[in-house]
């Protein structure tokens, strides 16, 4: 028996559809049977809004429409659908996303009328279609990769041209007597097809929407003002539930409903997990068949080129490792992107052979510029950019401004290289770094002028890139500090030979945090050296350590730089390993406690900054019983203030290292800034350095100014007056 046949007519308005649809509904029944019924869409337009010129809601008519289509094939009564079906998301609601009683065999009439006499007619219809709907929908039949195709679930398409025919019915004669043998010549070329979970149209260009899309935008939320902005001129409001529905409802509005499937989404993220294409690292396992359905939709219904397994296999393959290495091209200038593609992928099963160079340029035509995974015209030689990816573009401009900052404020060596190659490739992607000034800046800024510094030292362009490298590689380096540089009493001078650990941004520069190669013991003192200030002589390298010592290395100087709130550990061994101890005992035994207290204004400033030193070694005062100042129930308010009329009632105490209290100039530089909003209680050498300095600015000072009022000034007077 006879599959059912319904008929889709395609054309755009005023292309001679409804005489068309006329003109064959009496042909496809035998003599004596009623006509096949003609189902338009105006015409229920009429009926459901009283008037076919009344764009209402599409959903009232597609009900309606449906449900007719319906009753119809559960009665074997042949349908003609007479609408425009000028996009693909059109037809395929009909031939691949209906769900029928019973399946079809869907036949495509499409009219070739011109433009010219399509607005001609138009003019002289009854309802008339504004020009530029017209003239739309012309431009979207003719598009050469989404017009009209078998592919989309037709197992045959008939062009008629009605402007060239006086009578149509000998013409549609024509076409339907030859149609059985156009379909078994299709269904015989088709038989050697390996289908697959894919092999529909309708869920392929779901699965590509879906990959495009979260190329873009990954997990469809809204971080970032500019993401908010450009997904609700998408949709708005913002669509709720989880990324299957979210994207659901992104694909519908930006492709066509028949396309927000929620449930199939959620299987093609399932497939598109198991297969890598949500990994960012490269994927070299061979891409798996999704299993085909028992139901393969319309009968005799053609398929796209990716509807047979081995095609879909290799083009997911190089769809998949551009995603991941989105800029993969040559190393070498004139080398062909092409060759280099194959090379990249030939390894990975089912992917392209040697040789291959052609199809594979096809496969890039007909995926990525059609389907917005690369701009059309774009320079081939800088690689296929496929989106972001991993951020949206808003969010990698604010990625650009981070590294910008870093690179020119803090002057970054590692960041200037970076933000050279961000700002390419940012801009071969189409995402602008200069439309928006920077929300956030750094107003912290390097004092050093990498430009104006000794041309070998490690603040040089360049130069950091070395210990970088044997960072990386736990490589013993022979540096030399430069003589006649700033120094402390307990800096070393000369030739270094250390461990190098971590680069890190410092106040005022970028610093080297080092542990000395201390031979014969199992560890070294950990130091740190501001980069300018050093050059590398050497690097070991066949000296390295275990991945095992140099992260017990970093695990140890992460614990320094904890307890010590800055970047300076002593000269004293066994003092830092006490304080980086695993236990907690040895800790607290090797840390000293400051104590102080404040007046009411430095305290206020004091009791804001809960993290400039360990908080577990943090102790704040209490509030009196007359303040209003509010603190969160969990910081360290724990001690008793003083009496409500002493000038410095809140005391503050702070376990440090030694080294910290003794020698460290961030403490002092904080400390000492307060002047007299402070009074220092313990230990008392520091309360005795701190007077000490008064003392020495106060004589210094003052002394100026009575050399001023004598008319002289006696390059040694300030020292006589010290000893004084």
């Amino acid at each position: 028996m006879s599959p059912l046949r319904c008929h889709l007519l395609i054309g755009q308005p005023a292309s001679g559809k409804t005489t068309l649809a006329q003109a064959l509904a009496p042909l496809l029944t035998s003599p004596g049977e009623p006509p096949a019924q003609v189902l338009s869409t105006d015409a229920i337009r009429a009926e459901v809004f009283g008037d076919a010129a009344v764009q209402g809601p599409w959903v009232d008519i597609q009900q309606r429409l449906h449900q007719r289509i319906q009753e119809c094939v559960t009665a074997g009564v042949p349908v003609i659908v007479d609408a425009t079906h000028a996009r693909r998301a059109w037809r395929l609601a009909m031939t691949q996303a209906l769900s029928l009683p019973t399946p079809v065999e869907w036949i495509g009439w499409w009219l070739y009328t011109d433009l010219p006499t399509s607005l001609a007619w138009n003019a002289r219809r009854e309802r008339v279609v504004p020009v530029p709907v017209v003239q739309e929908m012309a431009a979207a039949l003719a598009d050469p990769h989404f017009g009209p195709s078998r592919s989309e679930g037709f197992a045959a398409i008939c062009a008629v041209v009605p402007n060239h025919h006086d009578d149509l019915v000998p013409v549609l004669q024509a076409e339907l007597s030859g149609l059985d043998h156009r379909i078994r010549s299709a269904i015989n070329r088709e038989r050697k097809v390996q289908r697959h979970g894919y092999s529909q149209l309708l869920d392929l260009e779901r699965l590509l929407y879906l990959i495009r899309l979260l190329s873009i935008w990954p997990d469809l939320t809204a971080t970032d003002p500019t993401s908010t902005e450009q997904l609700e001129a998408i949709l708005s409001p913002l669509p709720q539930g989880d990324l299957a529905d979210r994207a659901a409802a992104f694909l519908g509005a930006m492709h066509g409903a028949c396309f927000a499937d929620a449930t199939a989404i959620r299987n093609d993220l399932l497939w598109m997990e198991a297969n890598g294409f949500c990994r960012a690292i490269p994927s070299t396992e061979a891409i798996q068949l999704a299993p085909a359905s028992l139901d393969h939709g319309p009968i005799h219904g053609g398929l796209p080129p990716m509807g047979d397994g081995p095609v879909f296999v290799r083009v997911m393959t190089l769809l998949r490792h551009l995603l991941q290495v989105p800029f993969d091209r040559p190393a070498e200038r004139g080398s062909g992107l092409h060759q280099h593609l194959v090379s990249a992928v030939e390894t990975i099963p089912g992917a392209y052979l040697p040789g291959e160079t052609a199809t594979l340029r096809k496969d890039l035509e007909k995926i990525l510029t059609p389907y917005g995974f690369r701009k059309r015209n774009d320079n081939v030689r800088h690689g296929y950019c496929l989106g972001s990816a991993v951020l949206s573009p808003a969010r990698l401009q604010e990625v650009h401004n981070v590294v910008h900052q870093a690179a020119s404020r803090l002057a970054d060596p590692s960041a200037q290289d970076l933000l050279a190659e961000l700002d390419e490739r940012l801009s071969w992607a189409g995402i602008s770094t200069t439309d928006l000034p920077p929300v956030r800046s750094f107003a912290r800024h390097t004092v050093v002028d990498t430009q104006l510094v000794r041309r070998d030292s490690l603040a040089a362009p360049h130069r950091a890139e070395l210990i970088e490298a044997a960072i990386v590689a736990h490589r013993r380096v022979l540096l030399q500090r430069y003589p006649g540089v700033g120094r402390f009493d307990e800096s070393p001078a000369g030739e270094l030979c250390i461990w190098p650990l971590q680069l890190i941004f410092h106040n005022v520069g970028w610093y080297l945090l080092y542990e000395e190669d201390n031979i014969g013991r199992e560890h070294g003192l950990i130091r740190s050296e501001r980069l300018d200030r050093l050059s590398v002589i050497r690097a070991d390298r066949d000296l390295r350590r275990s991945r095992e010592q140099h992260a017990a290395a970093i695990q140890r100087l992460e614990r320094l730089l904890h307890h010590s709130g800055g970047i300076f550990f002593g000269s004293d061994l066994d003092r830092q390993l006490a304080v980086a101890s695993h236990s907690s005992q040895k800790r607290i035994e090797a840390l000293v406690t400051l104590r102080f207290c404040c007046n009411e204004w430095s305290f206020a400033f004091i009791r804001e900054g809960l993290n400039r030193y360990p908080i577990e070694h943090t102790r704040f005062s209490k509030p009196l019983p007359e303040d209003s100042w509010w603190y969160h129930p969990k910081a360290p308010h724990v001690l008793e203030p003083g009496s409500a009329d002493s000038t410095h009632p809140y005391p503050v105490e702070l376990d440090l290292p030694h080294w910290t209290v003794a020698s460290d100039i961030d403490l002092r530089s904080w400390l000492f800034a307060f002047g007299g909003g402070i009074r220092i209680e313990q230990p008392d050498s520091l309360r005795k350095e701190l007077v000490q300095r008064c003392r020495e600015a106060i004589a210094v000072n003052e002394e100026q100014k009575l050399q001023r009022n004598s008319g002289s000034l006696n390059p040694f007077s300030s020292g006589r007056l010290r000893r004084d």
